[in-house]
């Protein structure tokens, strides 16, 4: 029996530390936001505050990802990214008031900034050469599963059980998991006598060229490219998390029933987890240029739809939820398989980095852009339009960053 191929553990394990550092820092802290409000009183404001919190911590965090996994290594440095969320949860176990939610608030911040999908891309590009972008896939869809599985487990915890269960019941999962990543992640294959997936081939001569980066001059990205691609990362970035977490209060404000609501929201958490996944395929298959031209149509084409709320329409909202769910993985993945096709290959953890923290800039500035247009205007479909035009202008840039670095598509 063919024994796997180890880099697929390291996967899953990093696959693990996307659904923590990204899935239960964002999207299960979100089930528990109504809950708070709840209980302990916090204002609206207060409550928001500490996501804008988060966020900050975030971008200072990506800022210095570099030092972070210089000094401590990339197993020692997942595990305690991860572990930086269950801390989180115990201050909001034990929370009662706001300062120590905001505490926790800036604490999950450094989970999210130090283990999301910086470390991912550069143990993917260190295991893999062949199905790189596939693991990559598979590495972002642990953020689409928690979508998909937190929100029901954590409202039946909080429920029958209580806030501090519910925050309790979280903390076990997550120190286990990064438990689980410091006893599965290694450095790289050379540690267990091994070489990357698909590099034996690549030294014979067999990998397939359309799938690897153009060599040949000017494959270092120019002055100009690093602007435009800085502009596109930051305008990705601002659709990517704002654009998401205002999907339920859009349709709920333009009369949705709050059963179609969640049934939509059900729908774009498994589409996003499969269309992440399809994402990495066909971009091992065609190159980066051509998955984002497609799947970066797919995500305009799904996010003009959402304009159309205003009709009530159930057909045309779940249409919007499958194309958003299906050409998300170009918000979030892109970024990392940009700086593979654009970058030399030494390059690379620098230049993913650089454009990961540009993505997380472009979240924190267009954060609180939807809810004020939506107080100025009274509607969330201004905000939605802009996210429409930021997604038509990321990707020209991106288009006209391959086009001018590369002689040919990747």
């Amino acid at each position: 029996m063919k024994r796997i191929y180890y880099g697929w553990l390291i996967c899953a394990a990093c696959t693990l530390l996307i659904f923590i550092s990204m899935g239960m820092v964002s999207n299960g802290f979100s089930v528990f936001m109504p809950f708070i409000m709840e209980r302990y009183g916090l204002t609206n404001a207060q409550t928001s505050s500490l996501v804008t919190l988060r966020c900050l911590v975030v971008l200072l965090a990506m800022l210095t990802t570099g030092v972070y996994y210089d000094r401590l290594g990339m197993r020692l440095g997942t595990a305690l990214a991860a572990g930086f969320a269950g801390v989180a949860y115990l201050c909001y176990a034990f929370g009662r008031s706001y300062p120590l939610f905001g505490v926790g608030a800036a604490i999950s911040g450094l989970s999210y900034g130090f283990g999301s999908m910086i470390p991912a891309s550069i143990l993917m590009s260190r295991w893999f050469v062949r199905h790189r972008a596939l693991a990559l896939g598979i590495c972002s869809a642990g953020s689409g599963v928690a979508t998909i599985v937190l929100p029901g487990l954590f409202t039946w915890l909080v429920e029958r059980l209580g806030l501090t269960a519910g925050f309790q019941a979280g903390c076990g999962m997550i120190f286990t998991g990064a438990a689980l990543i410091f006893l599965i992640i290694r450095e790289e294959p050379s540690a267990l006598g091994l070489v990357r997936l698909g590099e034996e081939a690549a030294d014979e001569g067999e990998t397939s060229k359309k799938n690897a980066p153009v060599p040949g001059p000017g494959r270092n990205m120019s002055p100009g490219v690093w602007v435009i691609m800085i502009a596109a990362c930051l305008f990705m970035g601002g659709v990517g998390s704002p654009g998401f977490n205002h999907l339920t209060v859009l349709l709920s404000g333009e009369g949705f029933d709050p059963v179609h609501v969640a049934l939509l929201f059900s729908v774009l958490g498994v589409t996003l987890t499969v269309g992440k996944i399809l994402f990495g395929q066909y971009t091992d298959r065609a190159g980066g240029f051509r998955s984002t031209l497609l799947f970066g149509a797919v995500l305009l084409g799904g996010f003009g739809l959402s304009c159309l709320s205003f009709l009530r329409s159930l057909p045309l909202g779940m249409a919007a939820a499958l194309a958003i769910g299906m050409g998300y993985p170009i918000a979030t993945v892109g970024p990392s398989i940009w700086a593979g096709d654009l970058s030399e290959p030494e390059r690379f953890p620098v230049t993913v980095r650089r454009l990961q923290v540009c993505y997380a800039l472009g979240s924190l500035l267009f954060s609180g852009m939807p809810g004020i247009l939506a107080d100025r205007l009274g509607s969330y479909i201004p905000a939605y339009g802009i996210f429409t035009a930021q997604i038509a202008v990321g990707l020209l840039f991106v288009v006209w960053s391959y086009r001018r670095t590369l002689r040919r598509p990747a």
